[in-house]
Protein backbone atom coordinates (compact mmCIF):
# COMPACT_ATOMS: atom_id res chain seq x y z
CA UNK A 1 0.00 0.00 0.00
CA UNK A 2 1.41 3.22 -0.87
CA UNK A 3 1.42 6.47 1.84
CA UNK A 4 -1.23 8.26 -0.44
CA UNK A 5 -3.45 5.76 0.37
CA UNK A 6 -3.39 5.42 3.91
CA UNK A 7 -3.74 9.24 4.02
CA UNK A 8 -6.53 9.28 2.41
CA UNK A 9 -7.91 6.88 4.54
CA UNK A 10 -7.34 8.41 7.46
CA UNK A 11 -8.85 11.74 6.39
CA UNK A 12 -11.89 10.09 5.27
CA UNK A 13 -12.18 8.29 9.17
CA UNK A 14 -11.61 11.78 10.42
CA UNK A 15 -14.23 13.13 8.47
CA UNK A 16 -16.39 10.54 9.21
CA UNK A 17 -16.20 10.97 12.94
CA UNK A 18 -16.19 14.22 12.76
CA UNK A 19 -19.64 14.13 11.22
CA UNK A 20 -21.10 11.90 13.43
CA UNK A 21 -19.82 13.74 16.49
CA UNK A 22 -20.95 17.10 15.23
CA UNK A 23 -24.81 15.82 13.78
CA UNK A 24 -27.23 15.42 16.66
CA UNK A 25 -30.88 14.35 15.58
CA UNK A 26 -33.08 15.09 19.31
CA UNK A 27 -36.33 13.62 19.44
CA UNK A 28 -39.70 15.47 19.66
CA UNK A 29 -40.25 15.78 23.71
CA UNK A 30 -36.95 16.33 24.23
CA UNK A 31 -34.68 19.15 24.67
CA UNK A 32 -30.61 18.32 25.06
CA UNK A 33 -28.54 20.90 27.10
CA UNK A 34 -25.24 21.10 25.40
CA UNK A 35 -21.38 22.01 27.39
CA UNK A 36 -19.24 23.72 25.71
CA UNK A 37 -16.05 22.48 27.48
CA UNK A 38 -17.58 22.21 30.24
CA UNK A 39 -19.75 25.14 30.80
CA UNK A 40 -23.59 25.33 29.78
CA UNK A 41 -24.23 26.49 26.36
CA UNK A 42 -27.42 26.15 25.00
CA UNK A 43 -30.63 24.15 24.61
CA UNK A 44 -31.08 22.05 21.44
CA UNK A 45 -34.73 21.66 20.73
CA UNK A 46 -36.17 18.80 18.71
CA UNK A 47 -35.45 18.25 15.10
CA UNK A 48 -31.85 18.28 13.13
CA UNK A 49 -29.11 20.06 14.91
CA UNK A 50 -25.32 20.55 14.57
CA UNK A 51 -22.98 21.24 17.57
CA UNK A 52 -19.31 21.76 17.33
CA UNK A 53 -17.61 18.33 17.62
CA UNK A 54 -14.80 17.53 19.98
CA UNK A 55 -15.40 20.74 21.83
CA UNK A 56 -19.09 20.78 22.72
CA UNK A 57 -20.75 17.47 24.12
CA UNK A 58 -24.85 16.89 25.50
CA UNK A 59 -24.68 16.62 29.25
CA UNK A 60 -28.24 15.83 29.89
CA UNK A 61 -31.29 14.88 27.89
CA UNK A 62 -34.70 16.70 29.18
CA UNK A 63 -37.78 15.45 28.83
CA UNK A 64 -40.67 17.15 27.71
CA UNK A 65 -43.46 14.86 28.39
CA UNK A 66 -46.19 15.65 31.24
CA UNK A 67 -45.88 13.27 34.18
CA UNK A 68 -49.31 12.90 36.09
CA UNK A 69 -48.20 13.14 39.79
CA UNK A 70 -48.95 10.10 41.94
CA UNK A 71 -52.44 10.95 44.62
CA UNK A 72 -53.50 8.75 47.28
CA UNK A 73 -56.45 7.50 47.45
CA UNK A 74 -59.28 9.68 49.14
CA UNK A 75 -62.29 9.09 51.11
CA UNK A 76 -65.12 11.17 50.06
CA UNK A 77 -68.00 11.37 52.58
Amino acid sequence: MSAGFIVVVAILAFALVTVWKGVRIIPQGEEWIVERLGKYHEILPPGLNVIVPFIDRTAYRHSLKEVPPDIPQQVCS
